[in-house]
């Protein structure tokens, strides 16, 4: 099992999605994030993966992510592997521009009730959680 981290930026009630080299071989919109490597902690983790799918000089500190919670479940890549991911949510907004990468096609702010193929770890855990706590609308 792999352990992974998903960091949801919210602006104006919309959630932030990507969609990454491996995510469109199953047309799935995903958090930012990743996995974790050997000897990194959770929240570098999440640093360095916003660091690397956000760029353009976009850095957060731990300081900017509040852990929210932790499941296990398919992964949106590869339904053959099983991942626990933990969920962050920035405290920081997004000052930079959105552009593609080595790792991001595509970016999009995400509205309830879009028809985007959204990953089940945001369709089923991080939705109704945001929901609930009045974060998306």
């Amino acid at each position: 099992m792999q352990k992974v981290v998903g960091i949801a930026f919210i602006e104006n009630g919309k959630l932030l999605i990507v969609q990454s080299h491996r995510s469109s071989k199953t047309n799935s919109w995903t958090f930012v994030g990743g996995g974790v490597e050997e000897g990194e902690t959770l929240i570098e983790a999440a640093i360095r993966e916003v660091g690397e799918e956000i760029h353009n000089n976009f850095n957060i500190t731990g300081d900017d992510l509040e852990e929210l919670f932790t499941f296990k479940e398919h992964a949106a890549s590869d339904p053959n592997k099983i991942i626990e991911m933990t969920v962050f949510l920035s405290k920081r907004k997004i000052d930079v521009p959105l552009t593609t990468n080595d790792e991001i096609l595509h970016y999009h702010w995400y509205k309830l009730g879009e028809n985007y193929n959204i990953s089940s770890s945001i369709r089923d855990h991080f939705l109704p959680y945001a929901k609930k706590n009045n974060l998306i609308y």
